[in-house]
């Protein structure tokens, strides 16, 4: 059982995707129709695409744990530099949000 809280709000779904992959046993959710659907992954470049960030993902966690990385992986800011992001602000109530820079970005 895993004691520890959920990450907060947007992280979620970051969490999520890391947590796809159990190392323990091998099994990657994104190898079923429903992990995939939970994510909103549809195509197969989608899928492949999220695995290259799950794991360069992994490696950015282990290195904030103190811990080298488990194998060589994109550098995760080369991948977020593919999808550069915007900060959006609401006029009506000031909060602020991340968008896609270009939207086909992060298609």
């Amino acid at each position: 059982m895993n004691d520890r809280a959920p990450a907060p709000g947007g992280l979620a779904l970051v969490e999520a995707l890391v947590n796809t992959l159990d190392i323990e046993s091998g099994a990657d959710s994104l190898d079923t129709a429903e992990g995939r659907a939970a994510l909103g992954l549809t195509e197969a470049a989608d899928v492949a695409a999220a695995r290259e960030l799950r794991e360069s993902l992994r490696v950015a966690c282990l290195a904030h744990a103190g811990h080298p990385p488990h194998r060589a992986v994109t550098p995760l800011g080369e991948l977020l530099a593919q999808a550069p992001l915007l900060i959006t602000v609401d006029e009506r109530d000031g909060s602020a949000s991340l968008a896609p820079a270009r939207p086909a970005s992060l298609a």
